[in-house]
């Protein structure tokens, strides 16, 4: 809109000065004593009008060159996107064409009156006056030059002006334009906590009902998980009205899986027992396990824990793990435990099997970050950092500090409901968690397949290679999902309340920015230069003779040929001559030199004039510009 208001006062102030010159010219123009005064006034205001254009067109270079038109915005909407930019042209076009029309008035006016105050041939006065009516007749007199030259460069500079006025009417609508824009604003969203701090957990989940959920993510491909990518969750926004991205809170779960030394397993009352040593304090973790089958994973839960002085703080995931391990054999000994698998034939007898079993700690810990999401589709787009994973097997090293997420995501995946698969005698059932077959499913451990060939009676042998980068990576997403469906159920439906937050975002907007156009200014300036450097030229303004006489008429038209040839009679002489008036012979037999001047003497001032009309006849004198 300041766009608008500033074209209006520049336009309002120009028509104010036109006024006042054109009042001025008319005051003029009544008393003839007075037209060198007009003159005067005419070629300042010629001179300040074609400076004027060159200074705007120089003022938008450098605008141009500093990207300065682009502060200048508007909304994009339909109703700106229609009007503004039609408007914008039209006035462009308007101010160059009235403009322009003021430029050729006052250049044309001037030159002519300059021309008829030299002495030239009578054909280059006809020629020149002619080649003003417009750029086709300027094109004509050039034209008429190839076959009698009488005034070759002057009628090239008045085609050459013209032709210029025409190149600032062509690229008057495209030299400022409003364009569309992708920019950017910060602002702030209102945003679900993607990480449940520890008090919520205090409220008491429903694990039971949460766990068995966690399968169901890997089996809908197409499930929308906003908030939760691979290990990592993170904040939402509540709005999806807005177009950008914002910053949020990010928190990638990762976990350390190391070798249980020294476990004591009692087939008899299934029960595992593992030293541990903690700050100097000793204590031992009870555990349930059951005989495994091969290849597979439990996760155990801790039924007591002994300890010397005060208990100490453990957050991690127990396993028992019955695939193969790359270890040394010297550390074979020292954490494998050997166990015994019976079959139970029909007949009663039994067939004993030797499965090798390892026993494990996984921690869980968490790296809080920012990350960028988009808005609409509440994807995470940048990618989070991981910790380096574990590249062999080592003794895990306890710690005495624990979060109460920890202990309640270990006892959420060891308590979870059994995945239905039993692989025990019928005194005695064997099952997997859901829990663990989600894990093993992550390792690319098949349960299902193993039952089956658990039916078929074939024996347990372990042919999968467990690594311990691949193991920490399944434990972490279990961990991650549990974490997710927990929030996003809330506490009425047995999960966690999350929190409120408030991200940043740079919402991505479409505007209009006024933006100058580089060729069309170009073309624009070199026209506005040449019409400065012809109109100084064919109005002699460094002539400084020029305003000492004053042509007798002011342009060359029938009038003004009639009025001559009945006034002089070498003029009329010469055309009476001319048997056939054709444009050839006419101009031929114009191609004699005179002076249409008026000489002001001290008789004029005291209110009579003498009038002198001279003319030479010199058909030797070419054109002189």
């Amino acid at each position: 809109m300041s766009l608008g208001s500033s074209f209006i006062s520049t336009t309002n102030n120009a028509f104010q000065w036109l006024r006042a010159w054109f009042a001025s010219w008319m005051a003029c123009s009544k008393n003839p004593s007075e037209n060198r005064c007009d003159g005067l006034f005419s070629a300042r205001a010629c001179y300040i009008l074609h400076g004027t254009l060159v200074a705007i067109h120089i003022i938008l270079l450098i605008f141009r060159v500093h990207h300065w038109e682009h502060h200048i915005t508007l909304p994009f909407t339909a109703k700106n996107d229609g009007f503004w930019p039609v408007v914008l042209s039209a006035s462009l076009q308007a101010f160059y064409t009235i403009y322009t029309a003021i430029l050729l008035f006052l250049t044309q006016r001037l030159a002519i009156s300059r021309t008829l105050a030299r002495r030239r041939k009578l054909t280059a006065i006809h020629d020149i006056s002619g080649a003003w009516a417009g750029l086709g007749s300027a094109l004509s007199s050039v034209w008429r030059q190839t076959v009698i030259p009488a005034s070759w460069w002057t009628t090239l500079a008045v085609t050459a002006y013209l032709a210029s006025i025409s190149a600032l009417h062509v690229t008057s609508s495209t030299l400022l334009q409003f364009q569309t824009f992708n920019t950017s604003m910060v602002t702030s969203v209102p945003t679900t906590l993607g990480w449940i701090d520890d008090e919520s957990y205090n409220s008491g989940a429903n694990w039971g009902f949460i766990t068995p959920s966690i399968p169901v993510i890997n089996q809908l491909p197409g499930l929308v998980t906003a908030g939760l990518s691979n290990t990592t969750v993170y904040d939402t926004p509540k709005t999806a009205s807005i177009v950008g991205n914002a910053t949020v809170n990010v928190t990638t779960i990762t976990s350390r899986c190391g070798l249980l030394p020294n476990v004591a397993y009692s087939a008899n009352t299934s029960t595992v027992i593992a030293p541990c040593t903690v700050d100097g304090t000793r204590f031992s973790l009870v555990l349930s396990a059951n005989i495994p089958w091969s290849d597979q994973i439990y996760v155990l839960q801790s039924h007591e824990m002994q300890f010397d002085g005060s208990p100490p703080m453990v957050g991690g995931v127990v396993l028992m793990v019955s695939t193969l391990l790359e270890i040394p054999p010297s550390v074979q000994k020292e954490v494998a435990v050997d166990m015994t698998w019976r079959y139970y034939l029909p007949s009663g007898e039994t067939v004993p099997y030797v499965i090798r079993a390892y026993f494990m700690e996984c921690l869980l810990l968490a790296n809080t970050t920012y990350g960028v999401i988009d808005i609409q589709t509440k994807i995470l787009l940048s990618p989070t950092p991981i910790s380096q994973p574990s590249t062999q097997w080592d003794m895990f090293q306890w710690t005495n500090q624990s979060d109460i997420w920890k202990e309640e995501i270990s006892f959420a995946l060891a308590s979870s409901a059994n995945s239905g698969f039993d692989f025990g005698p019928s005194f005695q059932p064997i099952i997997p968690s859901i829990a663990a077959e989600y894990i093993m499913s992550s390792l690319g451990l098949n349960l299902a397949n193993q039952y089956l060939e658990f039916s078929n009676s074939t024996p347990p042998v372990s042919n999968f290679t467990l690594r311990p980068d691949k193991l920490e990576l399944a434990v972490a997403k279990a961990a991650a999902q549990l974490v997710w469906i927990a929030g996003q159920i809330g506490t009425p439906n047995g999960g966690l309340q999350p929190g409120n937050g408030m991200a940043y975002v740079s919402e991505e907007l479409i505007i209009l920015r006024l933006n100058i156009n580089l060729l069309p200014l170009s073309f624009a300036a070199s026209a506005s230069v040449i019409m400065l450097g012809l109109a100084l030229h064919m109005t002699r303004a460094f002539d400084v003779s020029r305003d000492s006489q004053a042509a007798t008429v002011p342009n060359i038209g029938v009038l003004q040929l009639l009025w001559l040839g009945h006034r002089s009679a070498s003029i009329n002489a010469v055309l009476e001559d001319v048997e056939h008036p054709t444009e050839d012979n006419l101009r031929r037999a114009g191609m004699i030199d005179v002076c249409l001047t008026k000489t002001i003497s001290d008789e004029e001032e005291l209110g009579s004039s003498t009038h002198s009309l001279s003319d030479e006849v010199n058909h030797d004198h070419d054109d002189e510009i």
